[in-house]
């Protein structure tokens, strides 16, 4: 079971920080998108934005409510994390925004190297994090490799990419 700690581990802070801003990347590479834009597929698949956002929330919100925080729940594989239809897109960004809020609040003063409050037992052919950190770094990981998808898509969409140097999206003149 995860050990609450009087005091915030600097190296959780840090991966939560970094995990909430990932969050506001996402959010913010989406601005000034459609709800047509976002609803349409950008890959074979099917895949779209409002998808990926909807699919970020889950994973988020399963990691750290469930996994790290140790509130365990039905777990199947085949669930699918991504469709979120009833919602218009500003809400999905909410959502997004204050669930990952909530989650690293929830689990701001838990040790980096404890054990993850519960894990889905043979879930993904055995993989499985040790500690509160490994599900940190595997959630931000993925947060990464989904802000390069939703640069790609967002860039075939109308040229806009992602600047640092302005902190948002760069439309080309």
């Amino acid at each position: 079971m995860t050990q609450q700690r009087r005091e915030p581990d600097p190296v959780t802070t840090e991966l939560l920080d970094w995990i909430t801003n990932s969050t506001e990347r996402i959010c913010r590479s989406a601005d000034g998108l459609t709800e047509a834009q976002v609803r349409t597929p950008a890959a074979p698949s099917g895949w779209t934005i409002a998808g990926l956002v909807g699919h970020v929330r889950d994973s988020t919100w399963f990691w750290l409510h469930h996994v790290i925080a140790g509130n365990p729940m039905e777990f199947r594989g085949d669930d699918e994390w991504d469709n979120d239809p009833d919602l218009s897109f500003p809400e999905l960004l909410a959502r997004l925004r204050d669930d990952t809020a909530r989650g690293c609040a929830a689990v701001a003063r838990i040790a980096s190297g404890d054990a993850p409050g519960w894990w889905p037992e043979g879930a993904w052919g055995g993989y499985r994090q040790d500690t509160v950190r490994g599900v940190l770094v595997h959630l931000l990981n993925d947060n990464a490799a989904h802000t390069g998808h939703l640069d790609l898509a967002r860039e075939a969409i109308d040229g806009g990419v992602w600047d640092y140097a302005v902190n948002g999206v760069r439309r080309p003149a």
